[in-house]
């Protein structure tokens, strides 16, 4: 059987089957066709698949991580016994902690104010200004707005930000 023939013969599809056959769950032969070797089912194969198929499956137990159990003969106040003050304490702090680092900005540098910054972004120099970052863009292109090209970025100087604002409003 070709492999259209054999997957009707399964009700499965030809995707499914060649998955089967790369597992090594169906056994499958080599035949010469006309334009070169092609697969070949028997249906012998086919026939001992589906038995397999059929079967329940066995678990294997060693695969799947096995739940906490706690023993039975615990002493019922062991399971439910409330955190301590301490405790609680240091876990807050922890999570204050976390989540204060999670909040800096780059590799844990800490957030600078636009005023202080020694290169803005096109973001934070329209932030700073108040002129729409579009502008800003098409003012750099034009050559108006000085900047450098920091890697795939462009950076504007606070020094040039500050000329390019007093141009446009003389």
């Amino acid at each position: 059987m070709n492999k259209q023939e054999a997957a009707e013969y399964l009700n499965i599809s030809v995707r499914t089957l060649q998955r089967l056959t790369a597992d090594g769950e169906i056994v499958a032969g080599m035949v010469k066709g006309k334009t070169g070797l092609v697969t070949d089912y028997t249906k012998d194969d086919l026939d001992a698949y589906k038995k397999r198929a059929a079967e329940p499956q066995q678990r294997d137990d060693t695969r799947y991580v096995k739940p906490h159990v706690i023993p039975s003969d615990a002493p019922s106040h062991a399971l439910q016994r409330a955190p301590s003050e301490q405790s609680m304490t240091m876990f807050v702090a922890a999570l204050s902690d976390a989540l204060r680092e999670a909040q800096t900005p780059g590799n844990g540098v800490a957030d600078v104010p636009l005023r202080d910054k020694l290169t803005l972004s096109f973001k934070e120099a329209a932030r700073l200004s108040g002129v729409p970052e579009s502008h800003l863009r098409a003012a750099y292109s034009d050559g108006k707005l000085r900047g450098a090209k920091i890697g795939r970025g462009v950076r504007v100087s606070p020094d040039a930000l500050k000329v390019f604002i007093g141009r446009l409003l003389k």
